[in-house]
């Protein structure tokens, strides 16, 4: 799939994300479409004067050419001095219509606004109807990111390539993928495949550290529920950079870490295939 291009990008969503509460208050300006070719939808616009250029086709075009310049009105002797009336005449109807311009304008802007608006309701409709559940209620930033990913969850569930791309993107830091085999004893013969991600986080405090797992763990819960086999062991780590070891500083618990709240022991083979 091709990167979006500012080309592409309507008026109407750039300054409605932009500027949720100036709805009513631009003021257009249709340069014309002959921009439009080689320009974004919006050639300029100035915040303070709340007047935003456009390389559209504004209310004079609709109107019959004659009305603006008669048939070979430039033709003959004083050519200039004709071309310069021609194009004051076009500024003044310009001005003439700008009102009906902006208006025409401001019911986009409205209708985009709405648009998104039943867009997002949308989503959190369909996750209520055929997940059973309810986008307004989560807290969790990366829940809510990935939450719309449930409608092509069929699609995704074991993509392990993919939650890689998903973990770096949302915690904004590099990810270590290993799978392998998980038994819940040391020598079991029983065992179920297992995959790992670490998220490798630079200058981690201890502090942070337990800020950021608060998060992470109901997020890792939120994965295993809909993005991984039944039948997988799935873990999402938390692990510090790979600092030398000073003497005297604190160290940063990780997910190797062991206590004592745990009453057995849970076992990953050792063979296991770094991704």
């Amino acid at each position: 799939m091709n990167d979006p291009k500012p080309f592409d990008i309507s008026a109407e969503f750039l300054l409605n994300y932009l500027f949720p509460d100036h709805t009513d208050q631009w003021q257009a300006e249709y340069a014309g479409a002959f921009y439009r070719n080689y320009s974004p939808d919006i050639l300029s616009f100035e915040e303070d004067r709340q007047t935003v250029r456009l390389s559209r086709d504004g209310f004079l075009r609709l109107l019959p050419q004659g009305i603006i310049a008669p048939d070979n009105i430039l033709k003959g002797k004083g050519f200039e001095q004709k071309y310069e009336q021609l194009k004051k005449k076009e500024e003044l109807l310009k001005d003439l219509f700008k009102p009906v311009d902006t208006l025409n304008f401001r019911f986009r802007l409205h209708i985009e606004k709405e648009t998104s608006q039943l867009s997002s309701e949308k989503l959190a409709l369909l996750l209520k109807y055929y997940f059973d559940y309810e986008l307004e209620k989560e807290k969790n930033p990366y829940i809510r990111k990935t939450a719309p990913l449930l409608l092509l969850v069929s699609h995704l569930r074991a993509d392990f390539s993919f939650l890689h791309t998903l973990l770096k993107c949302l915690f904004g830091c590099p990810v270590e993928m290993t799978t392998g085999r998980y038994t819940w004893d040391e020598g079991n013969e029983y065992s179920q495949p297992a995959i790992t991600f670490q998220l490798i986080v630079p200058d981690l405090t201890t502090e942070a550290y337990n800020q950021l797992k608060l998060t992470v763990d109901p997020f890792a819960d939120f994965i295993r529920e809909w993005f991984i086999p039944f039948d997988t062991h799935c873990a999402i780590v938390i692990k510090h950079h790979n600092h030398p070891f000073v003497l005297g500083d604190a160290l940063t618990l990780d997910y190797n870490t062991e206590t004592h709240e745990h009453s057995s022991t849970q076992h990953i083979d050792t063979n296991r295939n770094p991704l």
